[in-house]
């Protein structure tokens, strides 16, 4: 039996959910990094970076910047 596909949600709100140290089910598209999980600027990065990793992409300076919420990271995947 071939293993599910996960959907970019489920695997963001995994990383998510580590770094906060949160139950991944907590974490919707309209969760803010630092006003609903009070995370800062460091930890945003970490999720950035396990994001890259996940999905193969590369953020630039201005989007670890930009993004602030989990639909903003959402959002930046579908543009690559």
């Amino acid at each position: 039996m071939k293993e599910q596909e996960r959907s970019p949600l489920a695997i963001i709100s995994e990383i998510i959910a580590e770094e906060a140290d949160i139950n991944p089910a907590d974490v919707t598209e309209e969760t803010s990094l630092d006003d609903d999980l009070e995370l800062d600027k460091n930890s945003i990065m970490q999720i950035l970076v396990a994001c890259e990793v996940e999905f193969g992409i590369e953020y630039e300076q201005a989007d670890f910047e930009d993004i602030r919420s989990v639909a903003d990271i959402l959002r930046s995947l579908e543009e690559w």
